[in-house]
């Protein structure tokens, strides 16, 4: 997998939008298939966006299974602390 600005600019994207989604609280659980939905990602791109955030310790896997792989995560205070610089 190569990583762009293209990438880059996708995994920008999914973080605030969770961020936002999540009330920047990391204990709320968000579902994968509403960011999928807000950002227009298909399985296989928002597989590897999700992937690289977790390995960033940018966000938390919660839970497995349903269209996109993943059910649900949550942002953790590093990704809050990402967003907020961000914007």
């Amino acid at each position: 997998m190569l990583i762009g600005d293209t990438f880059n600019n996708r995994a920008k994207q999914l973080l605030l939008k969770l961020a936002e989604r999540s009330d920047h609280d990391p204990d709320q659980q968000i579902a994968v298939s509403e960011l999928a939905g807000d950002l227009g990602l298909d399985r296989s791109e928002l597989k590897n966006l999700l992937e690289y955030l977790e390995n960033k310790e940018l966000i938390r896997i919660a839970t497995i299974g349903g269209p996109f792989l993943y059910g649900h995560l949550h942002i953790t205070e590093q990704g809050i602390h990402k967003a907020a610089n961000l914007k």
